[in-house]
């Protein structure tokens, strides 16, 4: 059975090879597909971490009390924690007094995730006691 060269058409051959080739394109854009969905993922855990993390940070250095306890910042972690329906502890608060180059407070909040996958974000924020105005004038 010869074949003749007028006869149009695809053969079976032809056709798996087309299929071979359209699935493995599929799989390459499905792969593409899943790694931005999991950039997508770190994206957002990275932003809600900078924002929770710089709102809590705002919140203690705009506190009116000269010294704050971390028992405070901890209640107001608990809220946040709870706010945004996260697990407890992730974050984290670490409380150090300071006196130089002026008495007060050195604050690191940390983000530490469940996931051993996500990284950790921190934020240290400062806190100053305030100079007497008497002193403070004083000085030129």
């Amino acid at each position: 059975m010869s074949r003749n060269v007028s006869q149009l058409g695809l053969s079976v051959i032809e056709c798996v090879v087309a299929l071979s080739i359209l699935g493995a394109m599929l799989s390459v854009v499905l792969s593409i597909q899943v790694v931005q969905s999991a950039r997508i993922g770190l994206s957002k855990q990275k932003l809600v971490a900078e924002q929770t993390l710089s709102n809590l940070a705002q919140r203690v250095v705009a506190a009116d009390e000269t010294e704050i306890a971390k028992e405070t910042i901890e209640s107001w972690t608990q809220q946040l924690e709870q706010q945004q329906e996260l697990p407890p502890d992730t974050i984290q608060v670490e409380l150090n007094a300071v006196s130089e180059p002026a008495d007060g407070q050195r604050i690191v909040l940390t983000w530490k995730p469940k996931s051993p996958h996500l990284p950790e974000y921190s934020l240290v924020a400062w806190r100053f006691e305030q100079t007497p105005r008497e002193v403070a004038e004083e000085q030129p």
